[in-house]
């Protein structure tokens, strides 16, 4: 079962909010309006996160039974936060070692950098873990 059925078999309502909308989601709790709450979606989500922040919004509304179909299609989070945590642990073993053989200079030594060469995709996630540990790699070094 996807996101959008669990939406329209718990009766929750979706919105989409154009690009003034400076969060990816949202949700609206239980009310006279919506009586089984809404979730508030960004129209500028990639594709691939719709869903992801879809099932984390409606996760607020949902309980018991629909709550355990929101988690089984949340698994795959739990494979990305621990990808996340394989990620950084690389990281922050490697990124002295770059840091210093890039002469700590921050222009070669960027996260940009850091992330091609270890063969990583430069994801918004992987390129701010890389530069929090350029700059701790940095910052020991002083």
């Amino acid at each position: 079962m996807d996101w959008k059925e669990i939406a329209k078999d718990e009766g929750i309502e979706i919105i989409w909010i154009g690009e003034e909308y400076c969060q990816e989601g949202s949700y609206i709790p239980k009310c006279s309006l919506y009586p089984n709450g809404a979730i508030i979606l960004c129209v500028l989500l990639e594709d691939d996160d719709i869903e992801f922040v879809a099932l984390h919004e409606i996760g607020h509304l949902v309980t018991g039974k629909s709550l355990a179909k929101v988690n089984a299609l949340l698994k795959h989070l739990e494979h990305c936060k621990n990808e996340a945590n394989a990620n950084r642990f690389l990281l922050r073993n490697v990124a002295p070692r770059f840091v210093e053989a890039n002469d700590y200079n921050r222009s070669w030594a960027n996260p940009e950098r850091l992330c091609e060469f270890l063969g990583l995709r430069s994801t918004f996630e992987n390129i701010q873990i890389a530069q929090e540990e350029i700059d701790s790699a940095l910052w020991d070094a002083v």
